[in-house]
């Protein structure tokens, strides 16, 4: 099945039959998984159609839909400074769950690299809200909730599993391994976790963060995983949103979640070869295997690096 804009304008009338839809306007946007449109109604109001082109798809927006009222009620309470998702209607989609219409969320998203030190700030502000949201409502929503142990666990056994492809490099496994094996590093206290920090869900306006969306992943977990995407942005910006974290949270991020979200950052190559095996994308698997092989190399130069300097000393 072919998904246009007027498509997506059906299934908004097909959601909220009582709107009158009138047309469609850009953004259009289009994934392995989701498409997204914008249309119009009758008193110029707009409105966003996301549809799951598979059922995994139809799993995320469920996930969110279904956090979507209590963050509600915490924003109400002024516990989030920003605005979030809100589902308006569905509209069932063949072999793919429900589409979801929603008011066109406000602000626009920017990439990370092009934030200023003051947005930087800011989005560590972001970060510590969320964190400091109470594990209630991931458990009242159905979403997963693990402890410090069951995080550790769960990464060794996805290892496993990542190992089991043959497309793993053994450096990367001996390096991962000794992580999650050390307990030193998972003493930590589980929070509400975003589950996806990416500049496409971070929405502005006027200087501040005013939309967060994509709590699909939300779950009440390990802190530093929401900081692993940031470490590619260099570490001031990384040092950056820590500090901006650490004062509104009034939580220390220590050495051990340093060292967790650096883990994080190497292992999202191998969870994207592994959603290339799953959607059996080899194209994905192919750019997967080689960042991870890229990896390695650059492991083993720094490892090589530091005994050169261990044996100059």
């Amino acid at each position: 099945m072919k998904i246009t804009p007027v498509y997506l304008a059906a299934l908004a009338v097909e959601a909220i039959p009582h709107l009158d839809i009138v047309g469609t306007r850009p953004p259009f946007r289009e994934s392995e998984d989701f498409a997204t449109g914008c249309v119009v109604d009758a008193r110029g109001r707009r409105w966003m159609v996301t549809c799951p082109k598979n059922a995994t798809a139809g799993t995320a927006i469920e996930a969110e839909a279904g956090l979507a009222p209590l963050l509600l009620e915490q924003l109400r309470a002024g516990n989030l400074p920003f605005d979030i998702f809100r589902p308006a209607g569905f509209a069932q989609v063949k072999d793919a769950g429900r589409a979801v219409i929603y008011p066109e969320p406000f602000g626009a998203a920017k990439d990370f690299e092009s934030l200023t030190d003051d947005d930087v700030s800011e989005l560590g502000r972001a970060l510590a809200s969320i964190h400091g949201l109470p594990v209630s409502i991931i458990e009242q929503a159905g979403l997963p909730v693990y402890s410090a142990e069951n995080s550790r666990v769960r990464l060794a056994t996805e290892l496993d599993d990542v190992d089991a492809t043959s497309f793993l490099p053994s450096v990367l496994r001996r390096r991962w391994d000794s992580i999650v094996a050390n307990p030193s590093l998972w003493n930590f206290e589980p929070r509400v976790v975003h589950g996806d920090v990416a500049g496409e869900n971070f929405l502005w306006a006027n200087g501040s963060i005013a939309t967060v969306l994509g709590f699909s992943d939300a779950h009440v977990g390990d802190p530093a995983a929401d900081f692993g995407p940031l470490l590619g942005y260099g570490e001031d910006f990384t040092e950056h949103v820590i500090e901006s974290y650490e004062h509104t949270l009034g939580a220390h991020f220590d050495d051990a979640a340093r060292e967790r979200a650096r883990f994080y950052s190497e292992y999202a190559l191998a969870r994207w070869l592994m959603f290339g095996k799953r959607t059996q994308n080899a194209d994905i698997v192919a750019e997967a295997r080689d960042m991870l092989h890229e990896l390695a190399e650059e492991v083993m130069h720094a490892d090589a690096a530091s005994l050169g300097a261990d044996d100059a000393a």
